[in-house]
């Protein structure tokens, strides 16, 4: 009797066990499935994603703030932020950054704190799509920089997204420069259109020389003896953030008009745009922590291609915005010399800072 029971549930037994291994299976797939590289895209979209959106913001805040109250008020949110996070979390860390905070560091934040100033202001006299696209002479800039300061070795396809970013430029420009001239033509347009181009070009140059310090000092590596001093403070993508938050914050601190935030005027801001401020730091925070993770779990080829297509989503949420009727920014009109020169923009610098460089 005992041997027959046993022939009888044999079987059942080997489903039961059969089943139970195919759901551990499945569990551990699903476990394998978050990599560190889907991690990395995911949070090289989230950058993307936050500056895309940023311009829009941006261009609404102009509305009850100039742009000198604006940039310090996001580098004061964001330095507040991170400055927090490292008292709380890591103090003895936090500690040493202010302690030792590398000098050209420091100069890469006044550079940056230009960029967002230039940015901001050219903000004011253009588009939101306009400034994503003309800001785009920053990686531009930055890869060349790799060339002829670094030392570095492009292949041909790079060079062809040169040529196409420039051409890009050109017919993005043509565009805009007709349109300003077409309908703002009595309020001085095209000197306004002239102006912003101008100032967020000068913005993105002074973001590359930002950059090629950044990676200049970041490239550097302590001595594997021991004994190099100078490298004895070397810093990680979140505290390089603190240091250059908190750099920006003081030196952006003149451009700013504290009449603005008074709660006494006449035209004191709402609740509703203080929101609409915190907003602005809360995103700077998770755009630049995100690539810095992003950075820091994938080859920044792909993180490069990744947020590249950000003035894409700005351009696309643009038309939206128009297209259900909202009037919070201005309309932007497009033609098709504008799409074609934003999408040669785009693809010329995605292609020329994604391929792998020697």
């Amino acid at each position: 009797r005992v041997r027959r029971l046993w022939r009888f549930l044999q079987p059942i037994l080997r489903l039961k066990l059969a089943s139970v291994a195919c759901s551990r299976a499945d569990k551990e797939s699903q476990c394998h499935f978050v990599t560190p590289f889907s991690k990395g895209i995911s949070f090289a979209v989230v950058t993307a994603l936050c500056w895309a959106v940023l311009a829009i913001i941006l261009k609404y805040a102009l509305h009850f703030a100039s742009p000198g109250t604006i940039v310090w008020f996001r580098m004061l949110c964001a330095a507040t932020l991170m400055n927090l996070y490292f008292v709380i979390r890591r103090p003895q860390t936090y500690k040493k950054i202010i302690s030792n905070a590398p000098l050209a560091l420091i100069i890469a934040a006044i550079f940056l704190s230009f960029n967002y100033f230039g940015y901001m202001n050219g903000l004011a006299f253009t588009s939101a799509s306009n400034a994503q696209i003309v800001v785009q002479i920053g990686p531009l800039l930055l890869a060349l920089v790799g060339v002829f300061y670094f030392k570095e070795s492009m292949v041909p396809a790079q060079w062809l997204g040169v040529v196409l970013a420039v051409l890009g430029f050109f017919f993005f420009d043509w565009d805009q420069g007709r349109t300003a001239m077409t309908l703002h033509s009595s309020s001085g347009g095209l000197y306004k259109y002239i102006l912003g181009t101008a100032w967020i070009a000068a913005g993105g140059v002074a973001w590359a020389l930002f950059a090629t310090i950044q990676k200049k000092v970041m490239a550097q590596r302590p001595d594997p003896t021991g004994h190099d001093t100078k490298n004895e403070t070397k810093l990680n993508p979140q505290e390089v953030n603190l240091l250059i938050f908190t750099v920006c914050a003081v030196a952006l601190l003149p451009l700013a008009r504290f009449s603005e935030l008074s709660p006494f005027r006449p035209d004191a801001f709402t609740p509703w745009d203080w929101v609409i401020l915190f907003i602005l730091g809360l995103n700077t925070v998770i755009a630049y922590g995100s690539f810095a993770e992003a950075i820091h779990r994938i080859p920044a080829s792909y993180v490069s291609l990744v947020i590249t297509m950000n003035p894409l989503i700005t351009i696309l949420l643009v038309g939206l915005i128009a297209e259900f009727g909202l009037h919070f920014i201005s309309p932007e009109p497009i033609h098709w010399r504008g799409y074609l020169g934003a999408a040669l923009v785009v693809g010329g610098v995605a292609t020329t800072v994604s391929l792998r460089r020697t």
